[in-house]
């Protein structure tokens, strides 16, 4: 794939006064996805990092389960194709194919409506044994916000990194929200993380799929300076993800299973 950026030339008009400058901007390529041999998706993405966010997208969509399942991976950057093989065979359904369309990581329009069904009473094993207080994650997000050095540079990506109580483990960025959570599920997944006792951290607004993609992977918290949608929240009810937003300065959001969230009071 190319190179992550690329430098652009750009007329700058502050106060008035106009200069011919270069820009450096976010670059944007293509990644197709295969399965055994058989073509999953091809999303527009930021090229790097295209390993892992294939991996990271198998499993966030559950169609790979663990790292034990895959047999080898094969990048192909100057054709924008990354072939994982599973020891097993998986079939996709019709349904996924026809959805898993062009994206750059902002939604693909799919129905959660078996998932909005679930009582997380009687259908989910709720765990609380992971929990953080607001300062650790406001020092979370401090050290996200240092390690944003792409979007410092061109202010066109997004950021997510997986973390545990005390730092963040892995960071990604692209010009997807959805993309840079796969790139680090995929990431996770390589090295045999485990993740029940981390939680994501992300630059942009969680929607519903992108808390489906959280829940797939085994977690159970996300938290985001940026803000969750109604959807989002219903569904995080429903499978028992605590989520948290606005998370900047010394302030934030908690919307849903608020126990995970250790306070004084």
């Amino acid at each position: 794939m190319a190179p992550a950026t690329k430098s652009y030339p750009v007329i700058k008009i502050k106060g008035g006064k106009r200069s011919d400058e270069r820009d450096t901007v976010v670059d944007e390529g293509q990644l197709t996805i295969f399965l055994n041999g058989q073509k999953v998706v091809t999303l527009s993405c930021t090229p790097k990092e295209e390993k892992y966010l294939a991996l990271g997208y198998l499993f966030s969509e559950g169609i790979v389960k663990g790292r034990e399942e895959i047999k080898r991976v094969l990048s192909y950057p100057q054709r924008e194709e990354v072939r994982v093989f599973t020891k097993r065979e998986v079939k996709l359904s019709g349904d996924f194919l026809q959805t898993a369309v062009l994206t750059s990581g902002c939604g693909k329009g799919k129905s959660f409506k078996s998932l909005e069904k679930i009582n997380p009473l009687e259908d989910i094993l709720l765990n609380f044994d992971f929990s953080l207080t607001p300062s650790e994650i406001l020092s979370l997000m401090r050290e996200f916000d240092s390690k944003s050095t792409l979007f410092k540079r061109t202010g066109g990506v997004h950021g997510a990194a997986l973390a545990d109580r005390e730092r963040i483990l892995l960071f990604a960025e692209d010009i997807g929200r959805h993309n840079a959570v796969d790139k680090v599920l995929g990431k996770a997944l390589m090295k045999k993380i485990i993740l029940k006792d981390k939680l994501i951290l992300s630059s942009g607004r969680i929607s519903s799929d992108l808390l489906v993609k959280v829940w797939r992977a085994g977690l159970s918290l996300i938290c985001s300076r940026s803000a969750p949608t109604g959807k989002a929240l219903d569904l995080a009810k429903n499978l028992g993800v605590t989520v948290v937003g606005f998370v900047r300065g010394s302030r934030m959001n908690v919307y849903t299973y608020p126990a995970r969230i250790a306070t004084s009071e």
